[in-house]
């Protein structure tokens, strides 16, 4: 049995990105907003499937990377504002990007001053020789590196689900376990249907915001845009570093990846919020954006789900291929993980990992030129639609909404929104700020 609701806005996904466009319109509109999710609790996926790092932005190209360096830069104080007021854990740990080889010693310079033209501060950047680097970090070995003294490491699941309790508080509707099916117009207002544990349920609203996460570029297709885009999912897998060998190291551990052109991480060690210490990820290609566990063998097609030639380029290139099946030996083999952390952290044993970490997926959008390096903002008469929003998309999460919102009401989509006369909301959450205006 089904029944119906009308709102002003849905917003589909109670991940980071979807919870933080909600605050921005509750505190801009005196509006009805729904925040639908399929998860019973707000930021179960991508949200809460993470190292937890907010980044500074001295390793994105300023050029290629503009809007996340500048809504990470943006960002940064935000989540310590929301760590303060809600007592949630905010763990100063600073990242160290080391060379391991003298030619990555280029690349770390080059990290250098990216980070003084995304708006970083002199004082935030150190440029070492291994010498420094081992009287810091004993247990790391490396020609050179480069510290990010501000790096944090935070839990952004918990982050999401304050903002979420925030929001519901405040007479937003969050609905969780409601499975989206469909997504269409009809008469220019979106009609989402959606399934849950005790029937099916229609909402219907005067605007659409798509910020479902690997799920987001599906939604869009069904609503006739996008179609020129396709996605690929990538599983990051981590195993937790054991004691007493685990503490010795105080910093995350980076390396310049190897293959730049490509959206991948080389494996680092990392110290999370709780104290814990991990190592990974890898990227192995898996056929959805929730395949958590398995390989997902037994639906072939889904690899090569329409469109299908942004896909067939990347999958006819030699190295790509060849990249791909070493991240599948690092799945396959914890030695084999644990020997490409051990070109930097030497005194690393495969002894020492003997439990995995949680697993995340990254949807990685592909276009016609590869791999999309930014997140991509798509528009329908009624509708937006976020898309390829990844690392390191929670980072920048509260300015990215901000400037996101902000476009739509420059453009007009959101005029038939009633404007709130006065908006109390976080302190130090300034909306003009966030947006970059």
């Amino acid at each position: 049995m089904g029944d119906s609701s009308d709102f002003d806005v849905v917003i589909i996904g109670a991940g980071v990105l979807g919870v933080t466009t909600a605050y921005w319109l509750s505190i801009l509109y005196d509006c009805k907003i729904a925040i639908v999710d399929s998860a019973a609790v707000a930021g179960a996926h991508t949200t809460s499937r993470n190292t937890g790092v907010i980044h500074r932005p001295f390793y994105l190209d300023p050029r290629k990377k503009r809007v996340f360096a500048r809504t990470s830069l943006l960002s940064h104080p935000m989540w310590r504002d929301l760590a303060i007021q809600g007592g949630l854990p905010w763990r100063p740990v600073g990242t160290f990007n080391v060379a391991v080889e003298e030619r990555e010693i280029t690349t770390l310079k080059q990290y250098e001053g990216w980070g003084l033209e995304n708006g970083m501060r002199e004082d935030e950047m150190q440029l070492l020789d291994g010498r420094e680097v081992r009287s810091r970090e004993p247990e790391v070995n490396c020609r050179a590196a480069l510290i990010s003294k501000t790096d944090v490491s935070v839990d952004f699941g918990a982050f999401t689900r304050h903002l979420c309790s925030m929001l519901v508080s405040l007479g937003v509707r969050f609905l969780g376990g409601h499975k989206v099916t469909s997504v269409a117009e009809r008469g220019g207002v979106p009609e989402i249907k959606t399934t849950t544990h005790s029937g099916n349920k229609t909402l219907r609203a005067k605007f659409l915001v798509n910020a479902a996460g690997g799920g987001a570029l599906d939604i869009a297709h069904s609503c006739g845009l996008a179609r020129g885009y396709a996605a690929l999912n990538f599983r990051g897998e981590y195993w937790v570093v054991d004691e007493p060998f685990a503490s010795r190291v105080t910093s995350n551990i980076y390396r310049p990846p190897q293959f730049p052109q490509y959206p991948f991480l080389d494996p680092h060690f990392v110290v999370r919020a709780d104290g814990s210490r991990q190592i990974g990820p890898n990227a192995v290609i898996v056929p959805g954006p929730y395949v958590y566990s398995g390989v997902g063998l037994s639906r072939p097609g889904a690899y090569l789900s329409r469109p299908v030639a942004p896909k067939r380029r990347l999958l006819m290139n030699r190295d790509f291929i060849s990249l791909v099946a070493g991240e599948w030996r690092s799945s396959l083999s914890k030695r084999a993980m644990c020997g490409r952390v051990k070109r930097f952290v030497p005194g690393l044993d495969p002894r020492m990992l003997n439990s995995r970490a949680v697993f995340g997926v990254r949807s990685s959008v592909v276009g016609e030129s590869g791999f999309v390096p930014e997140a991509l903002l798509i528009r329908g008469d009624a509708s937006a639609h976020i898309i390829n929003f990844n690392s390191p998309g929670a980072t920048g999460a509260p300015a990215y909404s901000a400037m996101v919102v902000n476009s739509l009401r420059s453009g007009g989509h959101l005029d038939s929104l009633r404007p709130r006369a006065t908006g109390t909301g976080i302190q130090g959450w300034d909306f003009s700020v966030a947006a970059g205006n």
